[in-house]
């Protein structure tokens, strides 16, 4: 089975395609071009990343990873975090449950228990599952997992917050789960680049850029 990712090419077609249906998503293409590719490595430390995301913010969460790559000397990798253990995740900034988390992610690998060099060979909803199977990985998790490390085109985290304050103040009304997965289905087959597209709308609203 051929498994579709996304690249630079990809995103600038799908941005032009999903202008073309939604005026709204034209606007946000017109005025800041296609969204960038926005990924990540498809590995252990990119889990670590976004659990660290889960419950604080994008630069809450990178400091506090950089603090734990300076302690592992940049090897973010379960046998050296496994070695660390949860008081010392916690001295480093983790939350208790976020250094519980990651202990467990560490256990799991090293067991043999969640192998990640096996997702991208698997389709979408098979990575979510295995992932959502692992103490404190939700669907969440899954999605940004999906999309920026295993770059799937058509997934969307329907519990980010700034997708959804972003939708928000693109198309001035309020949106909860269920309206914003019934507007995501007028963007299949490219909802991660919608996503994209929300993102990059709602960081340069703030004058912010998105670091990976």
């Amino acid at each position: 089975m051929s498994i579709r990712k996304l690249d630079q090419k990809v995103i600038r077609n799908a941005a032009s395609e999903l202008a073309n249906r939604d005026p709204t998503l034209g606007k946000v293409l017109e005025e800041l071009g296609p969204p960038p590719l926005w990924k990540r490595p498809a590995t252990f430390a990119t889990f670590v990343r976004i659990v660290l995301e889960q419950q604080v913010s994008l630069d809450s969460a990178r400091m506090t990873y950089e603090r734990l790559s300076k302690a592992v000397q940049g090897s973010v990798v379960p046998k050296a975090i496994a070695k660390l253990g949860e008081s010392d995740l916690r001295s480093l900034g983790f939350t208790r449950q976020n250094a519980r988390y990651v202990s467990t992610l560490a256990r799991d690998v090293l067991a043999g228990d969640f192998r990640i060099g096996s997702l991208p060979r698997l389709d979408d909803q098979t990575v979510r599952e295995k992932i959502t199977a692992r103490l404190g990985l939700g669907d969440w998790t899954a999605d940004v997992y999906l999309m920026m490390a295993l770059l799937r085109p058509d997934v969307v985290p329907l519990g980010d917050l700034a997708l959804i304050k972003g939708c928000e103040e693109l198309f001035g009304k309020e949106f909860d789960r269920d309206s914003l997965a019934s507007l995501a289905e007028t963007w299949r087959p490219y909802r991660s680049v919608a996503t994209r597209m929300i993102w990059q709308s709602y960081l340069d609203r703030r004058g912010r850029k998105f670091k990976t």
